[in-house]
């Protein structure tokens, strides 16, 4: 099977959700023997001390009915050896829990949960590819291969290039379809007023220069600069504003 970039985006353009989408993406991949398929993205992928941040959309299809929670909610998704080598690769690759390959010898003991339940399931072969985005969004689509495990693995590797044109095609209808609270960062949660005083701040306004753009007294100000700065880990505004930045709660 070869896919043909055009004639998949203008399958995918008529559907108005990431669900229909992606729905239609298992539909293309099934006859290459793929049977389940999972979708995350997250506006910032990693905290400012390098650790995975829970994306804000996480979608399963033709999977285990509690994996969001495992993922999202369990803390699986930070743990998630899949995950962890995505975000530092740009190219797709495919990965097995099963077999004894170079990949499976480099699971510790913090990712058995991971791999335990994926086995379980009956899930232990994949291919991943990692989407990273402009203005620092990262997304990944994983299909999981039928068969075998050491079939499985030789399988996933001759699908790999089609599934790298199948991801970035549905991605850039993906990016169109994302809900506004899907594309914010919700690790870190600043009042709108902190947020307001931290982009004052970025701009190179003082406590005094802000509070008389806002109205509000200098004390005040200082109040929502210390409140986003302890909020954020930050020692100092300087730091406050660089780390605003990372998790794009300010703009410059």
């Amino acid at each position: 099977m070869h896919t043909d970039l055009m004639t998949f985006s203008e399958q995918l353009a008529p559907l108005s959700s990431l669900d229909a989408c992606l729905a239609h993406v298992l539909q293309v991949i099934n006859p290459l023997g793929f049977k389940t398929l999972i979708y995350d993205y997250a506006p910032v992928p990693v905290s400012h001390e390098g650790a995975l941040i829970t994306p804000s959309v996480f979608k399963a299809l033709n999977a285990p009915g509690d994996m969001h929670a495992q993922w999202c909610e369990r803390g699986y998704y930070q743990i998630d050896p899949v995950q962890q080598c995505a975000a530092r690769r740009t190219t797709p690759f495919a990965w097995s829990f099963s077999t004894d390959t170079h990949w499976n010898g480099a699971l510790t003991e913090a990712h058995r949960p991971v791999a335990h339940y994926i086995c379980d399931y009956g899930l232990s072969t994949g291919l991943t590819v990692p989407l990273h985005l402009p203005y620092g969004g990262f997304a990944t689509l994983t299909a999981f291969v039928d068969g075998a495990p050491a079939e499985a693995e030789q399988h996933a590797q001759r699908n790999l290039g089609e599934m790298l044109v199948l991801a970035h095609t549905f991605q850039a209808r993906a990016s169109e379809l994302l809900a506004p609270a899907e594309r914010c960062c919700t690790h870190i949660h600043l009042t709108r007023r902190e947020r307001e005083c931290l982009q004052h701040s970025a701009k190179g306004l003082s406590a005094k220069g802000i509070a008389a753009t806002l109205h509000r007294s200098e004390a005040t100000v200082n109040l929502h600069l210390v409140a986003a700065a302890r909020k954020l880990g930050a020692r100092n505004r300087v730091e406050a504003v660089a780390r605003g930045l990372h998790y794009r709660l300010v703009e410059v």
